[in-house]
């Protein structure tokens, strides 16, 4: 048997298996998250021998470009799985939120969702939670850029690059958002969209920045349900397809928006965008 590790969003993987294990870290930047042996807070078991049980969906969604589909649900046992049609599923079991078992898998693409999909199960135990955004670092501290897919998160922290001295991109797809006592914490990932950006870096969150396009630029602070209805959207969606899930889920979004601003921001494509966004946000 194989076996590597991965620190990510502050929580140590450690990877078992054979073929699984060469193939998860030969995908690019996973090597940028390797760690030293021995800390382990979740063991995830790539080329598992699972059962073809039935499963109780709960979500169903496209993977791939479409080249596959996902199925997400409970088996009868009440465990959580993800079926990847035509290769393969995920395991997890709440009462053992320190293993995921992956069954064996051959595609480069679904063994990196699959890891994602690691993180986000076990992560919710151990307070890291994945968060579909742009995250750009500036003056010491991050603000992420949320919205649906091709809402311009990425046109918007680009224009922050280009305009705003200092800054750089911390994760253009899936950082890792981290609710702590000491305040609210964005990770890199191995996970980041189109954009190859994977930095093993930690930074302070300054502001989550909802975006939509507008024909004019505008910017508004949001609080209470506002705030919520921003951040939610952008967690993986499964965690809100089960009670379970979701009440965790709410508890963390709790803790983040009870220490961290969030914006709603209507925006063209323009550096007085960035302009605006930044000096609402720092305050200069």
């Amino acid at each position: 048997m194989s076996e590597a590790w991965l620190s990510v969003g502050g929580t140590h993987l450690r990877l078992t298996g054979d073929e699984g294990v060469r193939l998860a870290m030969s995908l690019p930047g996973m090597a940028v998250f390797a760690s030293q042996e021995g800390k382990c807070d979740v063991e995830v078991k790539l080329d598992a021998v699972l059962p073809d049980a039935m499963v109780n969906a709960l979500h169903s969604f496209d993977i791939m470009d479409g080249q596959s589909r996902c199925r997400f649900g409970l088996d009868a046992e009440g465990r959580y799985c993800y079926e990847f049609e035509g290769y393969g599923r995920v395991r997890f079991d709440a009462n053992r939120p320190s293993v995921v078992e992956c069954s064996p898998i051959a595609n480069a693409d679904v063994v990196r969702f699959a890891l994602w999909v690691a993180v986000s199960m076990a992560g919710l135990w151990h307070g890291v939670v994945p968060v579909h955004a742009s995250a750009v670092v500036c003056d010491g501290r991050a603000v992420l850029c949320l919205g649906e897919s091709g809402t311009g998160k990425s046109t918007h922290t680009r224009l922050w690059l280009r305009h705003i001295e200092g800054c750089h991109l911390l994760n253009d797809d899936s950082p890792l958002l981290v609710a702590a006592a000491d305040g609210v914490w964005v990770y890199g990932s191995p996970w980041s969209g189109k954009t190859p950006c994977y930095r093993p870096e930690r930074w302070s969150v300054a502001a989550l920045l909802r975006l939509e396009q507008r024909p004019e630029n505008s910017i508004r602070r949001l609080v209470g349900v506002e705030a919520f209805a921003a951040l939610q959207p952008s967690c993986p969606p499964c965690l809100a397809k089960e009670e379970l899930l979701t009440d965790r889920l709410v508890a963390f979004l709790d803790g983040v928006l009870r220490q961290v601003a969030v914006y709603r921001m209507g925006c063209l494509p323009n550096g007085e965008a960035a302009m605006l966004s930044h000096q609402t946000i720092f305050g200069l």
